[in-house]
């Protein structure tokens, strides 16, 4: 590579977005970097309803957003580093559409620490209370309130597969490329969808040790 062209590749503008959730293994847009990392303060939590990728307006699903936590908490993801104008434009009408439009979710910054302690600024898309969507604990008790996010993501389905199947494959991935995090709420959430799955739960999940995040395609 030529020093001009090193150069041009420095100065062109770049976007960085923080995945928690489905984009840990569905992008759907060009990206330069992946780099595995946490933002502090955070916790997942499926308090949103959605109604187009997991489930319907009749059947809706649940989806992860975060919530804040002990200062200390960190949650563990991806951070996307997008470069170039075009490349940049495109991730971003995309996120709008399948986080904000779809979602219910709006966006926020904050830091994002890799794992060699460099920090960074990142994108991050969750919902609010403000969110008609948001529909936060069902329960004080955090096993009852986990036992009716279960029962709702057993029955729902939307365009984009099964929301028992969108539960599973959070849970996988996050077992295998951040065993640092110990996210309760997840994992439990994940046995109890699996135990009402009972004997059908394998056509869901039997495939997850297929999954490839690796590669920008999946």
């Amino acid at each position: 590579m030529s020093k001009e062209k090193g150069a041009g590749k420095q100065n062109q503008p770049s976007f960085k977005v923080f995945g928690y959730g489905s984009l840990l293994w569905k992008h759907g847009f060009e990206f330069s970097t992946k780099k595995t990392g946490y933002i502090q303060g955070f916790k997942r939590k499926f308090w949103q309803e959605n109604c187009t990728h997991r489930g319907t307006k009749e059947k809706p699903g649940r989806v992860a957003i975060i919530h804040e936590a002990d200062e200390n908490e960190r949650l563990w993801g991806f951070m996307f580093t997008i470069e170039g104008s075009s490349n940049i434009e495109d991730a971003k009408q995309k996120l709008n559409l399948r986080e904000a439009v779809l979602g219910g979710y709006t966006s926020f910054e904050t830091s994002f620490y890799d794992e060699y302690g460099a920090v960074s600024n990142v994108l991050v898309f969750t919902a609010t209370k403000e969110s008609d969507l948001y529909v936060g604990s069902m329960s004080d008790n955090p096993h009852d309130d986990l036992e009716h996010i279960a029962n709702q993501v057993v029955g729902a389905k939307g365009h984009a597969g099964t929301n028992a199947e969108y539960v599973i494959k959070m849970a996988h991935c996050v077992r295998k490329y951040f065993p640092e995090e110990k996210d309760e709420h997840l994992i439990l959430l994940d046995k109890k969808v699996k135990e009402k799955l009972g004997k059908h739960s394998k056509s869901v999940y039997s495939y997850h040790e297929e999954i490839d995040i690796v590669h920008h395609g999946i």
